[in-house]
C-alpha cells in the first residue's frame, strides 16, 4: 500500500509540474507544437495538428509522459542492483513509450475519421 501511494504521488507531481512549466505558459505551449512527440504523431499517424487543440494534446501527452516515467520507476523498483536497474529501465521505457504513443495516435486517428474535434 505504501508503494502504491508513493507511485501515485510521483505521477501527480510529474503531471502537475508538466502543467505548471509547459501548459500554463504561453511561450512554452507555442514551442510545444514543434515538439518531438507532436512531430511523431503527425508523421506516423498522419494527424492534422491544426484541427486538434494544442492545449488538449499537451494534457494528453503530460498524462502519458507521467505514466511512462512512473511505470518505468515502478519496474526498476523491484531490484537493488544498479546495473540491472539501468538495463531494466531501457527494456521497460522504450516499449512503454511506443505502446502509449501508439494508443494516443490511434485514438486521435479514430476521432479524426469520425470528425470529432
Amino acid at each position: 500500500m505504501k508503494d502504491l501511494i508513493f507511485y501515485g504521488m510521483v505521477f501527480v507531481i510529474l503531471y502537475l509540474s508538466y502543467i505548471l512549466f509547459v501548459i500554463v505558459r504561453k511561450k512554452k505551449l507555442e514551442k510545444f507544437s514543434h515538439n518531438t512527440y507532436i512531430k511523431y504523431l503527425e508523421s506516423v499517424y498522419q494527424l492534422d495538428m491544426k484541427t486538434i487543440s494544442i492545449r488538449q494534446i499537451a494534457h494528453v501527452i503530460a498524462i502519458a509522459n507521467s505514466l511512462i516515467i512512473t511505470g518505468t520507476l515502478y519496474a526498476i523498483g523491484v531490484t537493488d542492483n544498479y546495473v540491472l536497474k539501468i538495463m531494466l529501465a531501457f527494456v521497460v521505457l522504450i516499449p512503454l513509450q511506443l505502446i502509449v504513443y501508439h494508443i494516443i495516435g490511434k485514438c486521435y486517428q479514430m476521432k479524426h475519421k469520425k470528425g470529432v474535434k
